[in-house]
Parts: C-alpha cells; sequence; structure tokens
C-alpha cells in the first residue's frame, strides 16, 4: 500500500518494494535481522515511518542496521552506536562505540551522518531528551 494505493509488488518502484519487505521482516520475531543500509532505497518519509516501527520491532527480535541516516540511528532509539573509520594502514577499525547519549557518539553522529545535528533536535523535540 501506498498511502491508499494500492500497488501490485511487480508495478511497485525499488523504493516501494524495499519498504515493503522491510517492514514485513520488522513485523515478524526471530533471530537477529541485519540491513545493510536502507537509506539508498527508501524516501524521507518511509524513513519516519521506519524509525517509528523499530521501537517495537526490536522488542521481538535483535536490529542491526548499517546507515549513513542519523534519523535511523537517532529516531530509531539505537541502543548502541558503533562508528567506523579506517586506520593509518587502511584497516577499518571501530574509532568509538557506545550509547546514543553518549559525547563522542553525538559527536560523530551530528558531524558524519547525514540528518545528523537536526535528528538530535527532533529526537529531544518528540521524547523531551
Amino acid at each position: 500500500c501506498d498511502g491508499e494505493r494500492q500497488i501490485s509488488f511487480e508495478k511497485a518502484s525499488e523504493g516501494q518494494r524495499a519498504a515493503a519487505l522491510l517492514f514485513m521482516l520488522l513485523e515478524q520475531p526471530g533471530g537477529p535481522l541485519i540491513i545493510d543500509q536502507p537509506e539508498g532505497d527508501l524516501d524521507n518519509k518511509i524513513i519516519t515511518d521506519l524509525t517509528e516501527k523499530l521501537h517495537g520491532a526490536k522488542q521481538r527480535r535483535q536490529l542491526i542496521f548499517a546507515s549513513h541516516n542519523a534519523n535511523i540511528v537517532v529516531n530509531g532509539a539505537s541502543e548502541l552506536v558503533t562508528y567506523l573509520d579506517i586506520d593509518s594502514s587502511g584497516e577499518r577499525k571501530v574509532a568509538c562505540a557506545g550509547a546514543i547519549d553518549a559525547r563522542e557518539i553525538c559527536d560523530v553522529i551530528t558531524s558524519t551522518m547525514e540528518g545528523g545535528e537536526k535528528a538530535f533536535k527532533d529526537r529531544q523535540d518528540k521524547y523531551g531528551y
């Protein structure tokens, strides 16, 4: 469904298909669910809907997201954020990890992620923290 309009899966856009599959997976219980950069196929309205769904979905299963979108990370109420970087030898490494309210994590999100400072402000306005 796209609002009130029903669209067959075959005729849906890539973003509509990705959203339908992702929302279906989030409704199911099961083992850990790993999702790699969903923002590549989703528009901002769907990302807002996704962050609302994450609150209930994480009660049913572990969710692991790789994302550059601060709205998913911040408004999705991430419990652990891990920031990866590349060291001087070109190897990937964990640069920092922690709770979303840790100063180092907040700084990384606001400086590197799409939607950074606005995502934190939206969360503060909505939830009071």
